[in-house]
């Protein structure tokens, strides 16, 4: 499973960690090897630097080993060769598995960020001993199955889907970082840190020029199951951290989800969208470490 290992210092290192289809998974271990593990799970198509160096020092000062990682097709995590790139929700899990695992760790207190945080979930249901802890930051209760009692993402948001961006001259670095911060301009809430969001799109494109274009798409995509129905069975410490103002699953998720995960707590972050800029640090770094 473990490719090699870089140190590039006493309180980081690299990973490359094999998956069976041919992927090589890229993760960042930050923080010293005695300490216990914080897994960041960050949403589809991200790479590690949506978990921003800096957010992941604060965490690690406070006595853990952080662990960050590329999804499939993201930064320097490949697709692996043609014919057997898989994808879907049970590949993210048994990644995020790989991942901790590679990281010689036992267990972690998980974070999910949107789609993430459904990895998150179904880690908590079906390798409870792999959790002592879960953050579900932005993120719902089910995919996207339409609830009566979960409300959909805003007018605004599938205005957005339904007219795209055209795309970027992929071999134009600038065009492509301008891009993905104009796309994420839409899902942000009452403000957009745009240093912020174009210093995640600058770290991924310097770290992957060619954003896997040439490699195609998976093969073969796994579905999962609905899930929904077993939350109230997740029995570690649980906290869901939602914005106010979240675009793509409106607060509304995020209260049901905190009720649906008996003994959960709810933190919401005035006027936050689908997102997670330096103002919303405190208030997870605070969910994630136990600080009141």
């Amino acid at each position: 499973m473990l490719v090699a290992m870089t140190r590039t210092d006493a309180a980081r290192r690299s990973l490359r960690v094999a998956r069976p289809d041919g992927a090589e998974i890229a993760v960042e271990v930050i923080g010293e090897p005695a300490h216990p593990v914080v897994l960041l799970v960050a949403g589809g198509e991200s790479s590690m630097d949506w978990w921003r160096p800096e957010f992941c020092d604060l965490i690690a000062t406070r006595g853990f080993r952080v662990l960050r990682y590329d999804q499939r097709g993201m930064g320097e995590t490949t697709l692996g060769p043609p014919g057997t790139r898989r994808d879907g929700l049970p590949v993210a899990v048994d990644d995020a598995l790989a991942v901790l695992d590679a990281a010689g760790a036992s267990d972690a207190h998980w974070v999910g960020f949107s789609a993430g945080g459904w990895v998150a979930q179904l880690v908590a249901l079906d390798h409870p001993d792999r959790l002592r802890a879960l953050t579900l930051v932005s993120t719902s209760p089910t995919m996207f199955e339409a609830d009566a009692d979960l409300p959909g993402a805003t007018d605004r948001m599938r205005a957005t889907w339904a007219s795209p961006l055209p795309e970027p001259d992929w071999s134009d670095p600038e065009a492509v970082i301008q891009h993905h911060v104009d796309v994420d301009r839409d899902y942000a809430g009452v403000e957009f840190d745009e240093a912020h969001d174009r210093a995640i799109w600058a770290d991924t494109v310097r770290r992957s020029p060619g954003m896997h274009r040439d490699e195609g798409g998976p093969e073969v995509i796994e579905e999962a199951p609905r899930w929904r129905e077993r939350l109230g069975g997740i029995r570690v410490p649980t906290t869901v951290v939602h914005g106010t103002a979240d675009p793509v699953f409106p607060i509304g998720n995020g209260e049901a989800l905190a009720r649906d995960i008996r003994g959960s707590r709810l933190v919401t972050i005035p006027g936050g969208g689908h997102e997670l800029p330096p103002a919303a640090w405190p208030a997870v770094v605070d969910a994630i470490t136990g600080t009141p």
